[in-house]
């Protein structure tokens, strides 16, 4: 008696939700794609330049690919480039965020601590040319 109780009432709530839900073309917000788009890229070094970070990236399965980020978009409003503190038990990584297509922002998650392996400094007298850049392009 318990079951079969149990089993239709189980049954009627089925079918009342089922009869209740509402058809997607009835919302009041159609969907839409999403204008913003992110990449994320595994980083292995960052070199810290007086003028720019140069950040060495894992490029498809096995190369390594090489950006430099320019300093002066930190300080940019709005901000073109950010830090994020990398959490415990994660890999540095560097998310490329993108919108309608074109470049809109970096983020570079890294460990904090700049004695960190991750970490390097750049030659001081080696000259970036792209330093001054307003554009980032970048190959996955």
């Amino acid at each position: 008696m318990k079951r079969s109780f149990i089993l239709s009432a189980l049954l009627f709530s089925v079918v009342l939700f089922s009869a209740s839900s509402k058809d997607p073309k009835d919302y009041k917000y159609p969907f839409q794609e999403a204008k913003v788009s992110y990449h994320n890229v595994t980083v292995y070094k960052v070199l810290d330049h007086k003028d720019a970070y140069v950040v060495m990236y894992a490029k498809g399965h096995r190369d390594v690919g090489t950006v430099t980020v320019p300093k002066k978009w930190y300080d940019e409003k709005p901000a073109k480039f950010s830090f994020r503190p990398l959490p415990k038990g994660m890999t540095s990584y560097m998310t490329v965020i993108s919108k309608e297509g074109s470049f809109n922002h970096l983020i570079l998650t890294l460990p904090t601590d700049h004695a960190n392996k991750v970490w390097g400094v750049a030659d001081s007298s080696v000259q970036i040319s792209d330093a001054d850049k307003d554009t980032f392009e970048i190959a996955y």
